[in-house]
Formats: C-alpha cells, sequence, structure tokens
C-alpha cells in the first residue's frame, strides 16, 4: 500500500512498500534522483566508510560527497565493497559530488573532477555541482585537489584552501561562476557527469547561471532546516524545474560553523517545538524535521556516521505529519544561516553580502581542516 499521500509531494515518485531508496524526483536531465541523501560533510576519516555502507544496506541510494571534505576515498572504498558484495550495482546508487573554490578556472575544472573519480573508483558521478559561486579559497594558478591537502596553509603549498601572507583566505578575482559553469557542461557532453548543479547561490546568480545554461540547472543544493526555510528560493527553484536539496538538514547540531548564535537560544536538535512533535509522534526530533523537509517537497542531505542514526534518520517512509502539525513549522523560520563563512566574502561572487553584519570586518580563516568535523 502506499504510504505516503499524495498532497505531500509535487513532482515527486511515491514511495511504496518495499521501494528502496525512499522517493525520487526526475531531474530537468531527465534522469531520476532519489530525495533521501546521506551527507558526508564533516565526516571524519576512518568513520565514513562504515556509514556509506551502513547506509547502502539500509536502503539509502543518494550519496552526497566532496573532494574537499577529504573522505573521498573511503567512500569509493564504500562502494568497491558494495558492489564486490553484490548488495548494489553501479547503476543502483546516485552519487553527487561537488566542483571545489580553488577550481573554477575553466583549465582547472576536468582536474577536480579526475581527482573525485578516482577516488570514488567511478567512471562517472550523477550529479556534480560548483559547491560555491565564489573563487575563494583560490589562488587561481593551478588546481588544487585533496592529494595537495584538504586545509587551509599558505598558498604557496598548493593546498585547497590557500591562504596570503598575513592569513587571509585568497581570492581569485579573475574566475566567475558562468565560464565555470560552460566548462562543467563539457563534462556533460565527455560524459563523466550525468547531471550538474550548483550549491550555496544566490536567487540572482541562480537566474543568470538559468540563462546561459545549455544543459540545464537540475539541482540547487542549499543550507535550509526549520530555522532558514528558504521558502523563496524553493518556488525560484519550482519555476526554473530544479529540484532544491537541503544541506545541514538538521542545523548541523553541535559541529555547526555558526559565526552567530541562533536569534532561539537553542539548535534546531533542541527546539521545543520540535521536542514536542517528537513526543507526539513517538519519534526523535532528528526524524521529525527530515519528515517535514521530504513532505515539502524538496531533497535532504543527512549526515551522521553513527550507524544507529544512519539507519534511524532513514526510517521516514512510513507515516507522516498532518497538515497542521507542518503549517506548525511557520513559527520557526527566524533565518538563522549557520554557514555564514563571511571570511570569503571579498570575492566579489559571494552570495550572502546582505546577511553580514553591519560594518562587517573581514576575519582571517580560524578553521584549518574546515571540511573535517568530529563524530556524531
Amino acid at each position: 500500500s502506499e504510504l505516503v499521500s499524495s498532497r505531500t509531494l509535487v513532482g515527486a515518485r511515491r514511495c511504496l512498500s518495499g521501494d528502496v531508496g525512499g522517493m525520487r524526483k526526475t531531474l530537468a536531465s531527465g534522469y531520476e534522483m532519489p530525495l533521501f541523501s546521506l551527507g558526508t560533510w564533516k565526516a571524519k576519516k576512518g568513520l565514513t566508510q562504515a556509514a556509506v555502507e551502513t547506509a547502502i544496506k539500509a536502503g539509502y541510494r543518494n550519496i552526497d560527497t566532496a573532494n574537499d571534505y577529504n573522505n573521498e576515498e573511503e567512500i569509493g572504498q564504500a562502494f568497491q565493497n558494495l558492489f564486490n558484495e553484490k548488495i548494489v550495482t553501479r547503476d543502483d546508487i546516485f552519487v553527487q559530488s561537488k566542483l571545489w573554490n580553488s577550481n573554477h578556472r575553466s583549465e582547472h575544472v576536468e582536474a577536480d573532477l579526475d581527482q573525485t573519480l578516482k577516488d570514488l573508483q567511478l567512471d562517472y558521478v550523477d550529479m556534480y555541482m560548483i559547491h560555491w559561486p565564489q573563487a575563494a579559497p583560490s589562488y587561481g594558478k593551478q588546481a588544487a585537489t585533496r592529494v595537495d591537502g584538504a586545509i587551509a596553509d599558505h598558498y604557496s603549498k598548493n593546498p585547497m584552501f590557500p591562504l596570503d601572507d598575513a592569513g587571509y583566505y585568497c581570492a581569485d578575482m579573475e574566475s566567475h561562476y558562468v565560464e565555470t559553469w560552460q566548462k562543467m557542461e563539457e563534462l556533460v557532453d565527455k560524459g563523466k557527469v550525468k547531471s550538474i548543479g550548483i550549491s550555496n547561490f544566490n536567487k540572482a546568480q541562480i537566474e543568470e547561471v538559468v540563462s546561459v545554461a545549455k544543459h540545464p540547472v537540475s539541482l540547487l543544493q542549499n543550507e535550509s532546516h526549520v530555522y532558514l526555510q528558504q521558502k523563496d528560493l524553493i518556488d525560484q527553484c519550482n519555476f526554473r524545474n530544479i529540484v532544491f536539496q537541503s544541506f545541514s538538514s538538521l542545523g548541523s547540531g553541535d559541529t555547526n560553523y555558526a559565526s552567530y548564535a541562533s536569534p532561539t537560544g537553542t539548535i534546531p536538535l533542541k527546539d521545543p517545538h520540535i521536542a514536542s512533535l517528537a513526543e507526539k509522534y513517538k519519534k526523535s526530533p532528528a526524524q521529525i524535521m527530515l519528515r517535514w523537509g521530504i513532505q515539502r517537497g524538496i531533497s535532504v542531505v543527512s549526515k551522521s556516521v553513527t550507524p544507529e542514526r544512519v539507519l534511524s534518520n532513514f526510517d521516514i517512509w512510513d507515516w507522516e505529519l498532518s497538515e497542521e502539525d507542518m503549517k506548525s513549522f511557520d513559527q520557526l523560520n527566524c533565518g538563522w544561516r549557520h554557514l555564514l563563512w563571511g571570511e570569503v566574502s571579498h570575492h566579489p561572487d559571494y552570495p550572502f553580502k546582505d546577511e553580514l553584519p553591519y560594518n562587517y570586518v573581514l576575519e582571517k580563516c580560524s578553521n584549518f581542516a574546515p571540511g573535517q568535523g568530529k563524530q556524531d
């Protein structure tokens, strides 16, 4: 029997009993994408492989990665183990990765993807996104990938997060994301990428890419959770036939990089309204928020390396939130963005200038391994 009512998802294929991977949507590119993705940002090396294997065996079919997370090698090994054990085939899984900021110049784009493909031990990825619109941190002189160092260091060492002599992030002011996008389209033509998308872009930047795109913008991945609901951005994506995908779907918990505390005085996982709904439905706060995201009709990325949480986060398909309770989330939409990353705001393509505090002064790098976090 159907487990999800038709009103909950516009344009999504409804999840049927025993339907592995959960709900799916057809992208503008024509390919089908599972809406629920295992995130690997801030997943520590040594824990990521087991998390991916646990997730796939539990029914996940979408894995979100990036070269700068410094763990794609482990994910690649997980894939090989799963293929060898005949748990899944390559065609069964949807793998999405991202082009890092240091490689926006057209001559550096393919090198970034090639390192990802080598690490993942794959011939292609299903989705490839421009990770951020701004070419910062970037030195711009040569490609920088995981093997060069997924850390912040002096630009002379060619790391992925290059710093100038004073300790500020370098910015490649001669690079703009439209030229980057056009190079990404060539990767589709070569068969190395099935679909392409963007991440952390604002509304005007989305429109600029859409206006020049020969291959459709199929996905927008941006921070979104109950405190940052992105309603206008989701409407824009629906209008442009772009699937919206949330990262930090749980507000990023205690591993968030927030420069400014939430105006609620807490984080989404500890919010009292979420707690009351969790009690009402006999679910965890994480399950409540992930179910809310899916019922909004968007794609969600949820990261954990703890096996029990990997399993419980995905256990959201045989129940739903009432219409009244869905509406109650409106009261939480306070506009709190945890990943503002003002340290790269000196680049003209930085997307969130209107969210920086008045009289914001550029800060030096303070996190020297930005993609790597503690266990959760």
